[in-house]
């Protein structure tokens, strides 16, 4: 009898594991700061509009001032990011999971997803700003202006496979295919404008 007793009670090496504890949606309690704040930062959003702010720079005639390209600039992501806003919180309004929810609640989840529309006309814009006020020569600011947005997509490319945990070589080529895509839809946003 004391044979099946222990027969039937597994050894502790041979335990079952328990499950993972699964974690609801949207929540990381335990996340560093770098890990929230790229969460933030590097959305389907934010490299939209890094590729929406390069087609709208680059789109720009010859003898537009850097006052004229910023302000087209800022309009234009501006207009987008209130068309992105809107419709995030009425599709998110609709959801199974948002039921019940207000509608304040779909708009404060829809404009901190939208927000990367903003983020990714900052950098650029500060240059063109630097430009318009001739801290910068225009053509200088124009110029940094319409590189950046394709150093930032490098940036998130490389970003995405550092996270996860892509060897340095990795990271490099997914850099340089991130870069040079935004170059390439830059540039077919600029032609076919």
């Amino acid at each position: 009898m004391a044979e099946n007793a222990s027969a039937s009670t597994p050894a502790p090496s041979q335990a079952p594991a328990s499950p993972p504890t699964p974690t609801p949606a949207g929540a990381h309690t335990h996340d560093s700061r770098y890990t929230r704040m790229r969460r933030r930062i590097v959305t389907p959003q934010a490299i939209y509009g890094t590729l929406l702010v390069a087609a709208i720079i680059g789109t720009a005639a010859d003898e537009a001032s850097d006052r004229d390209v910023l302000i087209t600039t800022l309009g234009t992501v501006i207009v987008f990011w209130i068309a992105h806003v809107f419709a995030e919180a009425i599709a998110h309004y609709g959801t199974k999971t948002s039921l019940g929810l207000p509608l304040s609640e779909s708009v404060r989840h829809s404009l901190h997803g939208a927000a990367g529309l903003l983020y990714s006309a900052l950098l650029p814009c500060l240059f063109l700003l630097l430009g318009a006020l001739g801290v910068l020569g225009e053509s200088t600011a124009y110029t940094i202006s319409l590189l950046l947005p394709v150093g930032l997509l490098a940036a998130l490319g490389w970003l995405a496979l550092a996270d996860r945990g892509s060897p340095v070589w990795g990271r490099v080529i997914g850099a340089l295919v991130t870069g040079l895509l935004g170059v390439f839809v830059i540039l077919l946003k600029i032609a076919f404008h």
